[in-house]
């Protein structure tokens, strides 16, 4: 007789409930082993995003109507610069800023030998340095695991920035030498995951070439192949790849000495202006105060350009109610920075090209007022956005970053070849802050970078596969803004041009007409090679100190000190100012695309015992 079989007490294992696991809420992440995949996050669709990466960038350049027979900002001494050296074959300094310019020169000089000199064909060669910003920041957006949308998001986000359109506009030096530091950073990152020792010391050549390249138009790019060199090899041993330690020690001493060489160069060329006087840094508590106020004006200022970025994380708001300490942390650090400012005295806006009056502050190109362009009510709305925006962003930074498996690559291999360069670059900006009292908004543009790809990163692994529409139309905005208010500032600068060379065209000499800041300094390097700046030590005497000189109006003009050749009879001013008669000469009209729409330049004279 057969034995009953004895059932085990306790549950039966076939009849046990499986706890049901939480679905993600995000969308599955692809396999990148799909054909399909490839062809959507890389090798197809992705290059029509990095297409569209670059010809906006190129458009929002052309469409500040950037044809203009004057300089543009700083960028008039840098065009003299490109003309003397296509003249004489070296270059020719001017006294103005401590600014190498070096390749940007060279290149620009092959066109004026081509085409002969023109101010806007000087300014259009800067717009391949832009586009080849584009490329360079999706290249390294999709090394650090962007998608393609959000690597052309993080992209746009920089390159239609209101700070970056003007200088993809002009012949400044910013976009130029910032292409370098990008080329720098993104041959490191192809030297890290070069799978031959070949590969690898062929890109770590490139890098220390551009790096070098990149630090004769700003000096401060010099830094960075001496920061990417090595952390690049150091990442190949880590990762147990082909050791080049020997390639990167013998590509760093290169780079430095190459460094070295050009600056001592640069120091002994006259007209020069020397950097910050290291012996007037005295360490105390008022060096301290400037300190603490300068960083935080450069910190809200990148708050403020990332506020295309800190839109995304809009999207998780009810998640930050529920995390009221993390919301408490962001919304009391971006507070405390911006009421620390308002303590200090100073506005949301760092200033010099996005400020209230657009670019420029009022009475630094031409004397006059001009309209408010940001008024206090559109300002106080752009600090409500950026406490919000950095209160969710703080809330998302505290969740960890779900998504398991087959995720994309992290950004820890960009953020290691780009932030050392990047806190070196801060701290100089800093110490020159204090020092030389210059501190400018457009110094923020290689920082943007290395916030703008992590915090996109985070953003696509815990909350979104893609931007949401929201974020294109605040990104959307400030493309427009950027562009509206070069455009502007252009139209102002053809309507002064206008209106002094209706004045010259009657017989009065340019150097008794002055119409701002690169109308003078145009006739001051006409005239005498150099502008009358006390910084320059070579060749000695080169200064002339201005006391005892006549001005027609009272405080005069600050650049009229640095142009003893201009004798201000005739001027061109934005406004009428009572210590002057008007001349008989036309109103010169222009029309802009921010309010009020319809502007005017005048004329006037100085008063006859003033001349």
């Amino acid at each position: 007789m057969a034995q009953k079989a004895v059932v085990p007490a306790g549950p039966d294992p076939q009849r046990q409930r499986v706890p049901r696991p939480v679905p993600d809420p995000r969308p599955p992440a692809p396999d990148p082993r799909s054909s399909s995949v490839r062809r959507c996050w890389g090798m197809g669709t992705g290059r029509h995003y990095a297409s569209i990466g670059a010809l906006l960038t190129a458009a929002s350049a052309l469409a500040t109507i950037p044809v203009l027979e004057m300089g543009i900002n700083d960028d008039w001494s840098y065009a003299y610069i490109a003309r003397e050296f296509a003249a004489r074959g070296h270059f020719v300094y001017t006294g103005w800023a401590n600014t190498m310019v070096g390749v940007q020169a060279v290149w620009a000089s092959m066109f004026i030998r081509l085409f002969g000199f023109s101010f806007t064909l000087v300014r259009l060669s800067t717009l391949p340095f832009a586009v080849g910003c584009a490329m360079l920041l999706y290249r390294l957006a999709r090394h650090a695991g962007l998608s393609p949308p959000f690597a052309l998001f993080g992209t746009l986000s920089i390159t239609l920035s209101p700070v970056f359109i003007p200088m993809s506009a002009s012949f400044m030096t910013d976009v130029p030498g910032f292409f370098f530091w990008l080329a720098c950073v993104a041959c490191g990152v192809k030297a890290a995951n070069a799978g031959g020792r070949t590969a690898a010391c062929g890109w770590m050549a490139a890098a220390a070439a551009a790096g070098v390249a990149g630090g004769t138009v700003r000096q401060v790019v010099w830094v960075v192949p001496l920061l990417v060199l090595p952390m690049a090899a150091w990442i190949r041993k880590k990762h147990g790849r082909e050791g080049v330690a020997g390639a990167a020690a013998v590509l760093w001493g290169a780079s430095a000495l190459a460094s070295a060489l050009c600056f001592l160069w640069f120091q002994a060329q006259p007209y020069t202006v020397p950097g910050a006087d290291t012996g007037a840094f005295v360490p105390s508590l008022e060096v301290a105060q400037e300190e603490v106020e300068s960083a935080l004006q450069l910190g809200v200022a990148c708050l403020l350009f990332l506020l295309p970025v800190l839109s995304l994380y809009f999207s998780g708001w009810r998640d930050s109610l529920r995390r009221p300490l993390a919301l408490g942390l962001g919304l009391g650090i971006s507070g405390a920075m911006l009421g620390a400012l308002w303590f200090f005295g100073d506005g949301l806006l760092l200033g010099n090209i996005v400020t209230a009056h657009g670019m420029l502050s009022p009475e630094t190109e031409l004397l006059g007022s001009k309209p408010e362009i940001l008024p206090a009510a559109v300002r106080a709305l752009l600090g409500v956005a950026m406490l919000g925006g950095a209160g969710v962003t703080a809330v998302a930074l505290f969740q960890r970053v779900g998504g398991g498996g087959k995720t994309l690559p992290s950004p820890r291999l960009f953020a290691l070849l780009y932030a050392p360069a990047a806190l070196i670059y801060t701290l100089a900006i800093l110490y020159r802050a204090v020092n030389d009292w210059i501190l400018l908004d457009r110094y923020v543009i290689p920082l943007l970078p290395m916030a703008a790809i992590p915090l996109l990163w985070h953003y696509q692994q815990r909350m979104r596969r893609t931007p949401p529409v929201w974020s294109w139309m605040v990104l959307g905005l400030f493309g427009f803004y950027g562009v509206a208010t070069t455009h502007d500032y252009m139209a102002a600068a053809r309507a002064r041009l206008a209106a002094a060379s209706a004045v010259t065209a009657a017989g009065v000499p340019r150097t008794q007409v002055t119409a701002g800041l690169e109308y003078d300094a145009w006739t001051e390097l006409e005239q005498s090679g150099h502008v009358n700046d006390e910084g320059i030590r070579n060749p000695p005497g080169a200064y002339r100190p201005q006391e005892g000189r006549r001005y027609p109006v009272s405080p005069p003009y600050w650049f009229w000190e640095e142009t003893p050749g201009v004798e201000p009879r005739y001027l061109v001013v934005y406004s009428r100012l009572p210590a002057l008669g008007d001349a008989p000469f036309p109103t010169a009209r222009y029309q802009t695309w921010l309010p009020p729409f319809h502007r005017e330049v005048f004329t006037q004279m100085a008063p006859a015992e003033k001349r």
